[in-house]
């Protein structure tokens, strides 16, 4: 069954002529005709008396019902997908690290809500890994999220690497090694971590760092938020490495201080991507929040 055959056997319903029916549907009638026809054979039952005025047979009265039915949500679905391709989607879905949705989003997102402000913006905190997992299923517009060598890359997948920065270490402001303005992976080694749970890039990334130069590693506490991790080394002898943007509240607070691993042994800076799909690209909403964000994200990389 074709969309035009249900349009004819409609319009011909309603106005009672082929005739009528072809001059509301912009053909000729034996076009009504024939569409009717092959619609009839497709259901295997006649629908139409053909008589001086089209009636409808009990199984095209049964039909007719349906036949409004589909025809209603071809129209609507139809209005929406038109709807989506001007910017007029309902909402847009973002999953971002913690760190992003702390420092980065909130900047960004009220000029996003000036040119759409009738859309609404769910922004979720998740770890790379979950991130890319409810992307993959489909239950969000656009991830923000650290690369690593163990993102799986699919083909509609567009990848935008937005900015690098380093990884710093975190302490108590009493720590011993306060007073060293850098460290090596040595140091680091004889005290314990607070640390990302499973499922991060930057639990990943340290866990490497330590097994490359077959030192030791003391993962004592996991959490998943910069503002527990402050929490937590603000109060013990535990360190935490953590990239440059999570450290931004720490960084007027008296009772902590940043550290910088020696510049010969520092681990890759952190690179931090966006990911959407190619067809979400040509959505008015997605092409605006990215430019947003590449905007935000020159500014972030200005300071790493």
């Amino acid at each position: 069954m074709r969309l035009d055959q249900l349009q004819s056997f409609l319009a011909v319903a309603e106005t009672g002529s082929f005739q009528a029916a072809a001059q509301r549907c912009g053909v000729s009638q034996p076009t009504i005709s024939r569409q009717i026809q092959a619609l009839e054979d497709n259901l295997g039952i006649q629908l139409l008396h053909r008589s001086s005025r089209a009636k409808l047979t009990v199984a095209g009265d049964l039909f007719l019902r349906r036949a409004y039915r589909i025809w209603q949500e071809w129209q609507a679905a139809s209005a929406e997908l038109k709807a989506m391709q001007h910017g007029q989607q309902h909402e847009l879905c973002i999953a971002a690290i913690h760190s992003i949705c702390r420092h980065f989003l909130p900047t960004l997102l009220p000029r996003f809500h000036q040119s759409f402000p009738q859309m609404q913006l769910r922004v979720t905190a998740l770890g790379s890994d979950r991130a890319v997992k409810v992307f993959q299923d489909g239950l969000v517009d656009l991830i923000i999220v650290m690369g690593d060598r163990y993102l799986f890359k699919q083909s509609e997948w567009v990848i935008e690497p937005l900015y690098s920065e380093p990884v710093q270490i975190l302490m108590a402001a009493q720590h011993p090694l306060a007073c060293h303005p850098t460290l090596t992976w040595e140091a680091l080694a004889q005290y314990p971590h607070v640390v990302f749970k499973d499922g991060y890039g930057m639990r990943r990334l340290v866990a490497e760092e330590f097994a490359r130069r077959n030192l030791p590693w003391q993962p004592a506490l996991e959490l998943n938020t910069p503002d527990a991790f402050i929490a937590v080394i603000r109060e013990s002898d535990m360190l935490a490495l953590l990239p440059r943007s999570a450290l931004k509240d720490a960084l007027d607070d008296d009772t902590l201080v940043i550290r910088h691993l020696d510049a010969k042994v520092a681990p890759p800076d952190r690179q931090v991507l966006a990911i959407t799909t190619r067809d979400r690209l040509n959505l008015p909403p997605m092409a605006q929040l990215l430019t947003l964000i590449r905007q935000q994200a020159s500014h972030e990389s200005c300071f790493s």
